[in-house]
């Protein structure tokens, strides 16, 4: 393996990691989530949170194309409802960026950017989607565009002093890349 690839890779699972840091470190912070952050989900069922918990268990196994599979799943059954005039629910928004996560885990970066641009449309001060677009940005070495929404992340992440700290060791990183 040459150099860069060498490099790419170790970048790669280095973000996938983090990611995984954050995931585990926010799911311990209240019972009723879906497992990414510190906001209390009313509207999703027992079911539901679990089924994002078993996506994310896939996502930190590194079983990214189970994740895919149950993450498109969640994302076509819920289409189905809002043709039936049903609004999306915080478990279609959270399916989008479990999608993001395991398609960056593969290494399809379009397909990512395309779930995770989704993801924030939908709730645009999603800190977790982001961030997930932050490392997009990062390894396609979009730097500027990378610090921009690793910044507003952190502007909207829980009050949990191991998130902040990650997200502010990731801004670290990309300023350090952007010099």
């Amino acid at each position: 393996m040459n150099k860069i690839a060498l490099t790419r890779s170790l970048t790669v699972h280095l973000i996938i990691f983090i990611s995984s840091f954050l995931i585990n470190t926010a799911f311990a912070q209240v019972e009723t989530s879906t497992g990414r952050s510190n906001v209390t989900v009313t509207s999703i069922s027992d079911t539901e949170i679990k089924a994002i918990q078993n996506i994310r268990k896939r996502i930190n196994s590194g079983d990214y194309k189970g994740a895919i599979s149950r993450s498109n799943r969640i994302i076509r059954g819920e289409d189905r409802n809002n043709r039936d005039g049903l609004s999306h629910s915080s478990f279609y928004k959270e399916a989008y960026n479990c999608l993001c996560v395991s398609l960056a885990g593969i290494g399809d970066t379009e397909s990512a950017m395309e779930a995770c641009n989704t993801s924030i449309e939908l709730t645009p001060t999603h800190w977790e989607s982001l961030k997930t677009r932050a490392t997009l940005y990062y390894m396609t070495q979009n730097f500027p565009k990378s610090l921009d929404d690793f910044t507003k992340s952190l502007e909207n992440a829980p009050d949990d002093e191991g998130i902040k700290a990650a997200l502010k060791q990731n801004i670290g990183v990309v300023q350090s890349k952007a010099q």
